[in-house]
């Protein structure tokens, strides 16, 4: 059982189930992921809820055509991938029809730490939609051992001379830079629920 909960689909999975209906997440995607890591990704959450995962690409989406696609059906589990082109007018219109993208089945966001800094900064009321359910995915989609983990803490900790207690003294207080590195140092350290 052990190798299952280090997977970030059966994490993902058990909060949804946790949840209930209208969930929202993000599984923040590695740094070059390709198709087949989707692929691959969609495939691992789709055993684990016992039911097909759906893959939406939001662009070249327009918004209504993104609510529409959503809601026909609206109780399945969808992945909404290709953020990265989504610049701060779209997300703007995403949070202002939010109601619109509201469904009863699990959305799960396939973000790159760049789209969720995005997300947070331009679109606050989808955000909150998401709370902390944000899971952070190691380089081949799966999840990142204690070691990656605490590497990439390092790294971060040694690139902006400062302890992961200072930068989270910095999001508690609400006066960290909406940095993307800032992000998925958060989400690192398990703190998404201040992105």
């Amino acid at each position: 059982m052990n190798d299952f909960i280090e997977q970030p689909a059966f994490e993902i999975g058990r909060r949804l189930e946790i949840r209930g209906s209208d969930v929202w997440c993000v599984a923040l995607k590695p740094s070059g992921a390709d198709a087949t890591t989707l692929a691959d990704f969609a495939a691992d959450l789709s055993a684990v809820l016992g039911q097909q995962v759906r893959i939406i690409e939001a662009l070249p989406l327009s918004v209504d055509r993104l609510c529409k696609d959503l809601s026909e059906p609206d109780s399945d589990p969808v992945l909404v991938s290709a953020w990265e082109q989504a610049d701060d007018d779209l997300w703007r219109d995403l949070d202002i029809n939010r109601s619109g993208l509201s469904r009863p089945g699990p959305v799960i966001l396939w973000l790159s730490a760049t789209a969720l800094a995005r997300l947070c900064n331009r679109a606050p009321n989808l955000r909150s939609f998401v709370g902390g359910s944000i899971f952070l995915l190691g380089s081949h989609g799966q999840a990142m051992t204690p070691s990656e983990r605490q590497k990439e803490i390092a790294e971060l900790e040694s690139h902006y001379e400062m302890s992961s207690q200072e930068m989270l003294r910095l999001a508690e207080s609400g006066t960290l830079p909406a940095d993307t590195h800032f992000v998925e140092w958060l989400v690192l350290l398990e703190r998404g629920d201040l992105v």
